[in-house]
């Protein structure tokens, strides 16, 4: 259940490393006298996470491996996102200043000519349809037609 999720986590953090305050110790109490899952859960984690680990003793860290993975940690190089490889590449158009409006002014003739080139394929589209519907109206009908009704005045008509 959602509502289960903190407490698990509370359950696989501070209640196994014994680092519990009060007021969270409190509120894992009351729900676990009313949630079976839960109790389940930190039988379960007792049992496999915990009393394994009972009878080992405790071997202090030497202070060198201390050092060298704090020494690490303050080396680490985040790996950079998708975004940020994306504004990178903007910001080194800055580099050349001059080429900035070059490429403005490209994106603008580019917009401005599909935008343009769009109008002209649809008004096209549109005296092809009203050419077509002229010649329909004025080309004279095959008398022997037998689908169509009557004579010409339904055809101009219909």
């Amino acid at each position: 259940m959602k509502k289960c999720e903190p407490f698990k986590d509370l359950i696989l953090t501070d209640f196994i490393d014994g680092q519990m305050d009060r007021d969270s110790a409190k509120r894992l109490e009351s729900h676990l006298q009313g949630c079976d899952d839960c109790r389940a859960f930190l039988n379960e984690v007792k049992v496999n996470a915990v009393l394994p680990f009972a009878k080992a003793s405790h071997q202090p860290v030497p202070a060198e491996l201390w050092d060298r993975i704090k020494a690490d940690i303050e080396n680490e190089v985040p790996e950079p996102g998708r975004l940020a490889g994306i504004i990178d590449g903007l910001k080194g158009l800055f580099i050349f200043p001059r080429l900035v409006p070059v490429f403005a002014s490209l994106m603008v003739m580019l917009l401005v000519g599909s935008i343009g080139l769009n109008t002209v394929q649809v008004k096209q589209a549109q005296a092809k349809e009203q050419g077509e519907y002229l010649v329909s109206l004025l080309s004279p009908s095959s008398p022997g037609d037998s689908n169509e009704a009557g004579g010409p005045i339904e055809h101009y008509f219909l």
